[in-house]
């Protein structure tokens, strides 16, 4: 621990003893990062174990927090693989982390071990947990540390770190400071509900279930209070009695767990065939239920109707099936959420808010399609070309709210006028991570002026801290601004604006892309 950090480790426990309070762990610690590859632990309670005080960025727990970004937890040795060893070494079996990010990196993370009453960590834990890191945060902004401010006045280091509840009324240059610098941008959390589409894909794995030696039935049930649904799949047909038991099985179950229990809809399926002879009640010797946990979904059970007790085998492999369904109920919610995305943004963003402004729509719409077509061009992955083309239809939207309609058209724009316009990075990004594209493509829009000689703005990024898709739009928009008939700018002809892109690389804008992109309109000016 440096001496910076012994100087506030008082402060840090204080905050760290909340996990104790609101969650019940009975050990939690504090990791920061003090390099490029390693966190250190600043504070903790309860562990004795000290050998893991400090922990290289490799390690499988960071690597699951830098690429997911949010809070998860495990509950048994096998619930997932990776972390056994992890687990077992420490005499534990149920963990929980919780990511701290600021200015768009892992910071450190909170490591929590083992609640009260020897219970699972929950889905309300991972919502406590996010409040204790806001206490974290709101200390380093007071401290100054890791790029946080808490100065309204002061935007020159902002974040988009994750956090739970959007604010869904960002309208001024000073909402978006507050929302982006005191980190109330949260990921939008996995829906509560299923839809039948959704509960159809994750009823996929019941067949499987049915195979597992001595299982008679198997059913997938979403259960809300108005809405909900099950598929069940059998080996013949359940009697009254069965089907009663079942149910009855379910509800002490949800119960017991606070889960609501209405379910609007079932339907039943022989994917074996049907045996002739019904499956009644004295027939199912164990009836066994498991919750999906995924992100904020609740109610949704997998559960297994046995012709007696399962052997730890069998279990075993229900255990597997279970976190099959799950992963499949997460591409499923993901595919949703795309699609769900693209049809908010244009409702929301462009939509009627742009039709009082078509000149900026045209823009935005152009360098959508010209960030596409050079993230393709410059080789880069599918999924970064996605992202280019998303965050380019939506890297202005922060103009809305800084009179633009007044602003673009000026004659003569004074130093007051642009210390607004640069405003929009930040307002944009604000208004774009409560959208349904969240905090991801919301941080590309944050960094579209960012320049790799570290002179753009809000957080004076450079080099490759700049998101490479941010590079990309710069670039893109550039053009625009330099050729467009109905840019803000006079128009210059093709040929021109390249030269001028190739004179900048480097310094305003990423060389090698810039390079790509001269490349690119040279052989390839035009869509077909």
């Amino acid at each position: 621990m440096t001496s910076e950090f012994a100087t506030i480790e008082p402060k840090l426990k204080e905050i760290l003893y909340r996990c104790l309070e609101d969650i019940r762990a009975t050990k939690a610690a504090l990791y920061l990062s003090n390099s490029e590859t390693t966190y250190a632990m600043v504070t903790q309670y309860g562990f004795r174990d000290l050998d893991r005080k400090q922990i290289e960025a490799r390690d499988d727990l960071i690597d699951r927090l830098i690429v997911k970004r949010t809070p998860f937890y495990v509950n048994s040795l096998t619930e997932e693989p990776r972390f056994s060893q992890t687990l077992f070494s420490s005499g534990t079996t149920r963990m929980l982390l919780a990511p701290i990010h600021s200015r768009g990196r892992l910071i450190g993370f909170l490591d929590l071990r083992d609640k009260a009453a020897q219970q699972p960590f929950n889905t309300t834990d991972i919502s406590d947990v996010q409040t204790i890191i806001d206490q974290f945060l709101d200390f380093f902004a007071e401290r100054g540390l890791y790029g946080l401010k808490t100065s309204s006045n002061d935007v020159s280091r902002v974040s988009l770190a994750p956090v739970a509840q959007p604010n869904t009324a960002l309208n001024s240059i000073d909402d978006a400071r507050r929302a982006v610098a005191r980190g109330i941008l949260r990921a939008r959390p996995i829906a509560s509900v299923l839809t039948e589409a959704q509960l159809d894909a994750g009823a996929a794995i019941l067949p499987a279930v049915l195979s597992l030696p001595g299982a008679d039935v198997a059913a997938l049930s979403s259960f809300g209070q108005n809405t909900g649904g099950r598929r069940i799949v059998a080996r013949a047909e359940l009697s009254v009695d069965a089907s009663e038991k079942l149910e009855e099985k379910l509800v002490a179950w949800l119960r017991k767990r606070g889960e609501p229990e209405t379910v609007t809809s079932s339907s039943t399926s022989f994917p074996l065939g049907k045996a002739p002879a019904a499956i009644d009640a004295n027939r199912l010797g164990a009836i066994l239920s498991a919750s999906v946990k995924l992100g904020n979904l609740r109610g949704v059970v997998l559960t297994a109707g046995f012709d007696g007790q399962p052997t730890v085998h069998t279990r075993g492999l229900l255990a597997g099936m279970l976190k099959q369904c799950t992963e499949i109920l997460g591409y499923a919610l993901e595919h949703e959420a795309s699609r769900a995305s693209r049809s908010r943004i244009a409702e929301k963003l462009l939509e009627p808010d742009f039709q009082r402004f078509p000149l900026l729509a045209a823009h935005c719409k152009r360098v959508s399609e010209l960030a596409e077509r050079l993230a393709i061009f410059a080789g880069l992955t599918a999924e970064n070309a996605e992202h280019a083309r998303l965050a380019g239809l939506v890297h202005d939207v922060g103009m809305r709210v800084l009179d633009y309609h007044h602003l673009y058209r000026k004659a003569t724009v004074t130093a007051e006028d642009l210390k607004i316009l640069r405003e929009h990075a930040v307002v944009g990004a604000a208004l774009v991570a409560d959208s349904a594209l969240g905090p991801e493509i919301a941080n590309f829009v944050l960094c579209h002026h960012e320049r790799p000689d570290g002179g753009g703005y809000p957080n004076g990024l450079s080099g490759d801290s700049i998101p490479v898709v941010s590079r990309v739009i710069h670039v893109c928009e550039a053009f625009d601004a330099m050729t467009a008939a109905d840019s803000y700018q006079t128009a210059v002809p093709v040929p021109a604006a390249l030269s001028r892109i190739r004179r900048v690389a480097g310094a305003q804008l990423d060389e090698d892309l810039a390079n790509k992109f001269i490349e690119m309109q040279t052989t390839q000016p035009r869509l077909p």
